[in-house]
C-alpha cells in the first residue's frame, strides 16, 4: 500500500539519512464497504470514535498495540469490514476485518488488536 510504503520511507530517511521524522498520535480507525485505502467509509454515528493506539516496544522489526482498540455502542446500521491505522491523520496501513461486524443489541462494541511488521 502507498500510505505504509510512504510511512516506511519516511522512516528509512530518518534512520539512514539523518532526516527528521516525527510521528504523530497513532489511531485506528472503522470502515464501511471497504478498505480505507480503496474508498471506504469510516463509521460515523452511535458512539463510535478512532481510538488512539499504545505500542509495546518493537521486537523481530515489528510492533504490537499494548492494549486493544475498544468500540463501545457502535451504531447499528452500518457493517464493518476494515480498518485503517493513522499516524498524524496519514494513513500508515489497512486491513479488512477477518469476518464482516454489525452491532446489534447484545454484541454492541468491537475490540481490534493490532500489529506493524517491517518486510511483511
Amino acid at each position: 500500500m502507498a500510505a505504509a510504503t510512504t510511512f516506511i520511507n519516511n522512516l528509512l530517511n530518518a534512520a539512514f539519512r539523518g532526516a527528521t521524522y516525527t510521528g504523530g498520535t497513532i489511531t485506528l480507525k472503522l470502515f464501511t464497504g471497504s478498505l480505507p485505502s480503496t474508498g471506504g467509509t469510516e463509521v460515523t454515528g452511535g458512539g463510535y470514535a478512532a481510538q488512539t493506539l499504545t505500542f509495546s516496544a518493537p521486537s523481530a522489526k515489528k510492533v504490537q498495540t499494548s492494549s486493544s482498540a475498544v468500540f463501545s455502542n457502535l451504531p447499528t446500521s452500518q457493517v464493518i469490514v476494515a480498518y485503517g491505522v493513522y499516524s498524524a491523520g496519514v494513513l500508515i496501513d489497512d486491513k479488512a476485518l477477518d469476518s464482516s461486524f454489525q452491532a446489534d443489541v447484545n454484541t454492541n462494541s468491537l475490540t481490534i488488536s493490532y500489529s506493524f511488521e517491517l518486510g511483511a
